[in-house]
């Protein structure tokens, strides 16, 4: 959804969300929790939208709480005023346009400039080179990082659930798990979480789903 229209991904993904909207017709709450990517559709209010979008997400669960994030939080590259620029060129030409704008030093400068100076301070070419890589490329030196600033994050009596980083993992204290990515070369691809009784648990979607019963420390 980056630099793509948003009305255009949703079509592409009719099928997809069909059956999301099957499970909010059982009853089902069904959130959306925005990353770094699709950070404009916090822009969509509208109580009568079927989904509800949000930065972060907080479930309770007896005594334990899941808070829910998408992770860029945790990333020191991803700025909030930089990712709300590039993904509210809600249009596919526009986003072609800013395409040639990662490469174009001076229009970033120009921009960004404007929007936040200390960001302009950094070297931000570079910032946006890195940030054009794919996050299983871009983050290869830094998810070290951004897993040890997550497990740090995590609050007395919380689970922490977050993305991002397309990894996943549960580390040894069962208090932080990473979802993975449904991006087909990532390894492993298409995992998912389950929330229950305080505890999270890692699966792989299948025939015959597999869990993950590593633990790993950060």
């Amino acid at each position: 959804m980056w630099r793509r229209d948003a009305s255009g991904v949703f079509l592409e993904g009719h099928d997809t969300m069909t059956k999301i909207l099957a499970l909010k017709a059982k009853g089902i709450q069904v959130d959306y929790v925005a990353g770094n990517h699709d950070y404009h559709v916090l822009d969509l209010v509208n109580p009568g939208y079927p989904i509800k979008f949000s930065k972060e997400l907080t479930l309770n669960d007896g005594p334990v709480t899941y808070r829910l994030v998408h992770g860029y939080e945790f990333d020191p590259e991803q700025k909030i005023p930089f990712m709300a620029f590039l993904c509210r060129v809600m249009s596919d030409t526009g986003g072609s346009l800013e395409n040639h704008v990662w490469t174009d030093f001076n229009s970033l400068n120009n921009i960004f400039s404007k929007i936040e100076p200390s960001f302009v301070k950094t070297d931000l070419a570079a910032a946006a080179e890195r940030l054009h890589k794919r996050p299983e490329d871009r983050l290869k030196d830094s998810i070290g990082h951004v897993n040890s600033t997550a497990c740090k994050q995590a609050k007395p009596g919380e689970v922490l659930v977050f993305g991002h980083t397309h990894v996943p993992f549960i580390n040894k204290a069962e208090n932080v798990v990473n979802t993975g990515s449904w991006v087909k070369d990532s390894n492993p691809s298409d995992t998912y979480v389950e929330l229950s009784n305080g505890k999270p648990r890692l699966f792989v979607c299948g025939p015959q789903k597999r869990e993950i019963t590593e633990r790993v420390d950060w």
